[in-house]
């Protein structure tokens, strides 16, 4: 019998109301394991800081690739298989499907998917997806919220409006293309999106 635990993640562009439905799941299944990418270690912690909050000066294009692709190796490792191998569900904010999508498509850098592709597979071959919740929302509602919130942004948030449209719509590409993925009319009221988010849960328990 297969004691692996669930792989859960959640994704969505800046704005979606990802921390809001994470804990609404908290609460719900409060015995899962929660974490995020990047962040989610403590090598992760300090990749976060440099990569979103510019605590060690501007990152090139190009070491800021390799910085979120070591993030996720490291949450691989350290955090992801072993809850997995011990029977554990584990929920996190983000995954390789934010890596595409913000520095792959956001960014333009088609000519490095190849190696991302690649990079990938090797890191998460171990550990495949159950489920992605795809939290959709237009740019303008997201960006409202975000307001709303008084939120400082960070590195990502404070990109053109352009930049996030490109990301929406790899997240919807991507989440259409993957047969474990449910995109979630994220515009609606919480109420909503959490009774389709809950639901979208206990299908794969």
């Amino acid at each position: 019998m297969d004691k692996r635990g669930k792989y859960i993640v959640v994704e969505g562009g800046d704005g979606a109301g990802k921390d809001t439905q994470i804990e609404n799941l908290r609460a719900a299944f409060p015995g899962f394991v929660y974490t995020r990418e990047p962040g989610g270690t403590p090598l992760g912690k300090e990749l976060r800081g440099m990569l979103l909050h510019g605590s060690k000066g501007d990152v090139a294009l190009s070491t800021e690739f390799f910085l979120f692709l070591a993030d996720r190796a490291q949450h691989v490792e350290e955090v992801i298989k072993p809850a997995l191998a011990a029977g554990k569900h584990v929920v996190s904010n983000r995954s390789w499907i934010s890596f595409l999508a913000y520095q792959i498509y956001g960014r333009e850098q088609l000519d490095w998917k190849p190696v991302v592709d690649a990079s990938l597979k090797k890191i998460f071959q171990d550990c495949p997806v159950d489920l992605a919740i795809i939290l959709n929302v237009p740019l303008t509602v997201g960006k409202e919220r975000q307001r709303a919130m008084g939120k400082i942004p960070d590195t990502m948030e404070s990109q053109p409006n352009d930049f996030h449209e490109r990301i929406r719509q790899a997240f919807l590409t991507i989440g259409k293309a993957l047969p474990q993925a449910k995109i979630i009319d994220a515009a609606r009221s919480k109420e909503e999106v959490w009774n389709d988010v809950r639901a979208a849960v206990q299908s794969i328990l």
